[in-house]
């Protein structure tokens, strides 16, 4: 699912206009983007746990050419999915097998 097919989704399940929930969608993520960028974290209770964390220099190797090159250091975001929506995929999956 991409951005546009979420805003749809969400448009049909709140009953909110178009608009307005790409209005809500487009705060949600400046909002998350300035905590994560402050180097806080959020919390969606149950959902999952979003973090900033800082990877170093490496090296690496192109994977056509397998000429060696450095991967610069850089911030990068982790995610670690919470227990619900855990419980909720293994769940899932089980039905689905």
């Amino acid at each position: 699912m991409n951005k546009q097919q979420l805003i749809n989704e969400l448009t049909l399940q709140t009953g909110f206009t178009r608009t307005t929930v790409q209005k809500v969608f487009e705060s949600l993520t400046g909002i998350i983007t300035n905590e994560l960028k402050q180097g806080g974290e959020i919390r969606l209770q149950g959902f999952a746990i979003l973090s900033r964390w800082y990877q170093t220099e490496r090296p690496a190797r192109n994977p056509k050419t397998g000429a060696p090159h450095t991967i610069p250091a850089r911030f990068s975001v982790k995610l670690k999915p919470g227990k619900q929506l855990l419980e909720e995929l293994n769940n899932t999956q089980t039905k689905n097998k």
